[in-house]
């Protein structure tokens, strides 16, 4: 998926947002904004709004000396979606379907996410999914078929916090004895998912978690260019891939092999790529 001159406002406020999380000298933010807005003006729209997001967070950490600015908020993320996990673990259990019901929660944690504009209410979007939000039946339906014919399955992670929300389906991928590969950022970038946040929320008791990237500095999207060789192993032998997030979906969405998308649709241009509303839970297909 290409960048959209929509995405520069995008850019502009969470690199303000960014940069008042580790500073309170304006003289700061407003060093943060000059240089983004002038690295913006040199981007090509034809890269996939993470390669543009990547740069632009170098930019920041650079000026504010913090390689993690959103250190605090994914501490919270995680806090809250540790303190989630009894109650969702519950749902699945008790569920006549657990892991249809562990799959709509690991889209629902999908919008646990500071890399968009759009914020919602983690404990509304649960019920709201639980009650009122249904995945598509085709596409669930070749989901539960790839997933009986795969041993090996590769998990692409998304957002700290989220990873808790993960941690459902992954404890139902394991129990059917799949051996899954679990994908993280090598370095912090926005509230990405790290290697730390896998452990911290358990992920590598039911998963082998791996840094999919190279290099000092991460995306927040899985870029092809920037993967890591053993990340590059596993998509070619891997007998399923899933992806969670928009970050994952905009790097991946033209990939050529079958990849399931798993997401809370939160920007208006993703939206439109997928031909759905902004709000959507999407359990989606590409190949």
């Amino acid at each position: 998926m290409k960048t959209y001159f929509d995405c520069v406002p995008c850019f502009i406020s969470q690199s303000l947002e960014a940069a008042r999380m580790v500073s309170d000298d304006e003289q700061v933010h407003l060093k943060v904004l000059r240089e983004v807005m002038r690295f913006l003006e040199t981007v090509s729209f034809n890269n996939p709004p993470p390669r543009v997001s990547m740069d632009v967070h170098r930019i920041i950490r650079e000026i504010t000396g913090s390689r993690d600015p959103y250190k605090k908020v994914k501490d919270q993320a995680n806090r809250m979606g540790e303190n989630f996990f009894p109650v969702l673990k519950k749902m699945v259990k008790n569920s006549e379907s657990p892991l249809l019901i562990a799959v709509k929660l690991a889209i629902a944690g999908n919008v646990i996410d500071f890399g968009t504009t759009t914020r919602f209410n983690v404990k509304e979007v649960v019920n709201k999914v639980m009650k009122h939000e249904h995945v598509n039946e085709e596409v669930y339906s070749r989901f539960v078929k790839t997933l009986a014919e795969a041993d090996r399955v590769l998990y692409l992670g998304d957002n700290a916090g989220e990873v808790f929300f993960d941690k459902l389906l992954l404890e139902e991928l394991f129990s059917m004895g799949k051996h899954v590969v679990y994908v993280v950022r090598k370095n912090p970038v926005i509230n990405d998912v790290t290697y730390e946040d896998a452990v911290f929320a358990g992920i590598d008791r039911v998963a082998e978690v791996i840094k999919g990237d190279t290099g000092d500095v991460s995306a927040p999207g899985l870029l092809l260019e920037f993967a890591s060789p053993v990340l590059m192993k596993h998509l070619r032998s891997a007998d399923m891939i899933i992806a969670k997030g928009q970050g994952n979906y905009e790097t991946l969405s033209d990939i050529k092999r079958e990849v399931f998308f798993l997401l809370m649709v939160k920007c208006p241009l993703v939206a439109r790529d997928l031909g759905v509303e902004t709000g959507k839970m999407m359990l989606g297909v590409k190949q």
